[in-house]
């Protein structure tokens, strides 16, 4: 799976719209912030479908990881070409297992944590929060919205002449 996903995903109260670019996209943020909201709404729509009063839109499945500690080897490779979410409080995704699955796998996969995941390669350009903008005003839709953790900013011209680049050995794997 290759390419940029724009996934909407709403109720009569909620709405996020976000989009997914690459393999591996780290979401991040306080408690009270929409994440777990977000990944028990994809939840719901799997479960029931249009009859949960979710809507899902999005040009690939989305799949959200609800097993044990101990099944997500078997689970996680019998799911290809989805974009799966992964909500905080699973472990696994800390270990060097779970990352070599990550390498072969044709998924997406949006981690939420609140710890960095240092064996990992993701982008810094990946790493999100979520917020509520003024989009929609009460008593209608809360809209929920990505924002990069990490902004880009420009270098000036100056600065080039003393720039270091620090890369891994290619022993890493990355």
């Amino acid at each position: 799976m290759k390419g940029l996903h724009h996934i909407v995903l709403e109720t009569g109260r909620l709405k996020y719209e976000f989009d997914i670019k690459r393999n591996i996209t780290i979401i991040l943020g306080d408690s009270a912030s929409g994440k777990t909201t977000m990944v028990g709404l994809i939840t719901l729509f799997a479960a029931r479908k249009n009859a949960s009063g979710v809507i899902l839109q999005s040009d690939v499945p989305c799949e959200v990881y609800n097993g044990s500690q101990n099944t997500w080897r078997s689970m996680l490779s019998e799911i290809h070409n989805s974009i799966i979410f992964v909500d905080e409080g699973y472990d696994f995704i800390f270990t060097q297992e779970f990352a070599d699955l990550l390498e072969s796998s044709d998924n997406y996969y949006v981690l939420i944590t609140r710890k960095p995941i240092r064996n990992l390669p993701y982008s810094i350009h990946e790493i999100y929060g979520i917020r509520t903008t003024g989009k929609y005003r009460f008593p209608e839709k809360v809209y929920h919205e990505f924002y990069p953790i990490i902004e880009e900013t420009p270098l000036s011209e100056t600065l080039y002449d003393n720039v270091t680049v620090i890369t891994e050995d290619e022993g890493s794997g990355y």
